[in-house]
């Protein structure tokens, strides 16, 4: 098994995130990756995943933030989603390959859907390969003068280490250093994290024995 999560990268300091949290009865960690740049590690839910997208419509709408949502799965794919004004408007897959859906239709054929085509397993137009990988649209996240070129290259997968190819995570963690961010706050879960594992970390909502309600996003 491969390593999975889900996040949130905020642009706003801790304690405006805070308090947006606590209104919408949000259990999370929160920690500061940079100026004004806040990790949200959300409280998971059924099959230990966390709906990162109720929090970036709600961040972004409800609240005024940039959000930039994450999920990481079975480190094979990365996918990001950025938030403004309560949409998503632009979305970042690592590997397309990864998202189409196999079946087997009513002829005993193997088939894969993606975006609604169906393929043939073999089939040389399946896509595959990286797509939004727009670094531009992800400057605004980072802190300070970011490299364009490094980041554009890590999201188109060019020059990557082993790890980075082997490893969606890595390539996260990556990224966020291109970023210039602390990565490890985006590339965890709140699962397995602690408030003092993090500098500056703060635990909105209950403990992670109580229920967390998140009210605010039903």
């Amino acid at each position: 098994m491969g390593t999975s999560y889900e996040g949130v990268l905020v642009v706003a300091g801790v304690e405006q995130v805070r308090t947006a949290l606590i209104q919408a009865e949000v259990t999370a960690i929160v920690v500061p990756v940079a100026l004004e740049r806040t990790a949200l590690l959300p409280r998971e839910g059924a099959y230990n995943v966390a709906d990162v997208h109720d929090l970036g419509r709600y961040l972004s709408g409800t609240c005024g933030f940039g959000v930039l949502a994450h999920s990481l799965y079975d480190s094979d794919l990365l996918s990001l989603y950025v938030y403004r004004d309560g949409e998503c408007v632009h979305e970042y897959q690592s590997e397309m390959a990864h998202l189409g859906t196999p079946f087997e239709d009513d002829d005993g054929e193997m088939k894969v859907e993606l975006g609604g085509v169906l393929y043939d397993p073999d089939d040389k137009s399946l896509p595959s390969g990286p797509c939004g990988a727009d670094a531009e649209v992800f400057v605004p996240f980072g802190s300070g003068d970011v490299d364009l070129d490094r980041l554009g290259a890590l999201l188109r997968g060019d020059g990557l280490d082993e790890d980075e190819q082997m490893f969606a995570e890595s390539r996260h963690w990556a990224v966020a250093q291109a970023l210039n961010l602390q990565p490890a706050p985006l590339t965890g879960a709140y699962r397995y994290a602690k408030v003092s594992d993090y500098p500056g970390a703060v635990l909105v909502g209950p403990s992670r024995d109580e229920p967390s309600a998140g009210a605010a996003l039903r």
